[in-house]
């Protein structure tokens, strides 16, 4: 068979991981589950991409940083809201922090993510490299960003990934590579290494040429190992573990199902996550707004584009629902609040005709009064 697709760092070392895992994944073509620290890093790079590649003489401001920012921002994977927000305010930190040290030197930089092809004893290679700089010296300086945790000791020095870059960049650039980077991004820490000597290059060919004949002889025998299993999302169609998952339906791969239906859900299920997140931000704007207006004796307020005006919602909260709903009923007025709904109960509270009635829900409730924010358009 045919490579599949270019070889690329990560696909080298998925097969090295599990030849089987990598049949599934660029083969068989059956998607892995996303990830939130996969959709954080892609986040976080995209916004330095937009800061790097503006292809001006002075950086965007750290208004425009941010606003590229949300509107890049990946939301799948997160296992649930809270975690979404935290981890975006975690990206708004590192980036005013990153713009904040490197407005000061910056520069145009050689690319951003440049996409780069080339080939070793005939096997395609790509890499995408977050940036290459131009040192003084007109030598080149591969930077490559990390979001996760701190790097390894000894990384740095060996790492296959950095080699694979000055590969490509001195293969298809034509000038070579005097400085490899890793920039861990939460700590602002550069990472700094010199260029990869003959024999790091010598030993990644080899692997980059073994690898791509084991696949095209589709040499794809499951590589077992207690900690890659256990968080693999292949496990119920691997062979090691059919047994186990006997009956479980699996989803259908991408290549062999309906790929306009999964382009669909996955824009519908983007959307409402994002919705979800406005939502958030509005509710904790809002609090922040009805807390100052308060505290200035103020009512109403205009911005540049909208008008806000103060009120307060009432609503009633009561422990023993199942006595509410006794007196309710008692009183001849059950049809009057259906299920009873909170808003309707609130509304016999507040304006009923039957003070009896009235003074029987209000032992059992508490008044709770809340700003409530009107909002127009101007």
């Amino acid at each position: 068979m045919k490579l599949p697709r270019p070889l690329s760092h990560s696909s080298i070392t998925l097969y090295n991981e599990c030849p089987q895992k990598y049949k599934f994944r660029y083969v068989d073509a059956i998607p892995e589950k996303p990830r939130y620290f996969f959709s954080f890093g892609r986040s976080v790079h995209s916004a330095l991409e937009f800061f790097y590649g503006v292809k001006t003489a002075l950086p965007p401001t750290l208004d425009e940083l941010f606003k590229s920012y949300k509107e890049t921002w990946v939301v799948e994977g997160y296992r649930d809201q809270s975690q979404e927000i935290e981890y975006f305010e975690e990206g708004k930190r590192i980036l005013k922090a990153f713009h904040e040290k490197h407005s000061k030197d910056y520069h145009t930089p050689e690319g951003v993510e440049y996409d780069l092809s080339f080939e070793v004893e005939g096997v395609p290679v790509r890499g995408i490299i977050d940036r290459v700089d131009r040192l003084p010296d007109g030598r080149l300086a591969v930077v490559d960003y990390k979001t996760g945790k701190k790097l390894k000791v000894g990384r740095l020095e060996a790492d296959a990934q950095l080699t694979m870059y000055q590969m490509l960049c001195e293969s298809t650039l034509k000038a070579e590579v005097g400085e490899l980077i890793f920039y861990h991004l939460p700590t602002l820490v550069e990472h700094r290494t010199t260029r990869r000597g003959a024999q790091l290059v010598d030993e990644l060919k080899a692997r980059i040429v073994a690898t791509a004949e084991a696949i095209t002889k589709e040499k794809f025998d499951p590589k077992p190992d207690e900690m890659v299993c256990r968080w693999c999302d292949y496990k119920p169609i691997c062979p090691i573990f059919k047994d186990q998952y006997a009956g479980v339906a699996m989803a259908p791969a991408k290549a062999a199902g309906e790929p306009e239906l999964a382009r669909l859900v996955d824009a519908y299920g983007e959307a409402a996550a994002k919705v979800e997140l406005a939502k958030k931000e509005a509710e904790k704007a809002g609090k922040e707004l009805a807390a100052m207006l308060k505290k200035k004796g103020y009512v109403r307020a205009f911005g540049t584009g909208y008008e806000v005006s103060l009120g307060s919602a009432v609503k009633w909260e009561f422990l023993d629902k199942k006595k509410v709903l006794e007196i309710i009923k008692k009183a001849g007025v059950y049809d009057a609040v259906l299920a009873p709904s909170a808003p309707l109960v609130t509304k016999l509270v507040e304006e009923g005709k039957d003070a009896d009635l009235r003074a029987r829900l209000t032992e059992l409730g508490e008044r709770v009064e809340s700003p409530e924010l009107k909002l127009k358009p101007l």
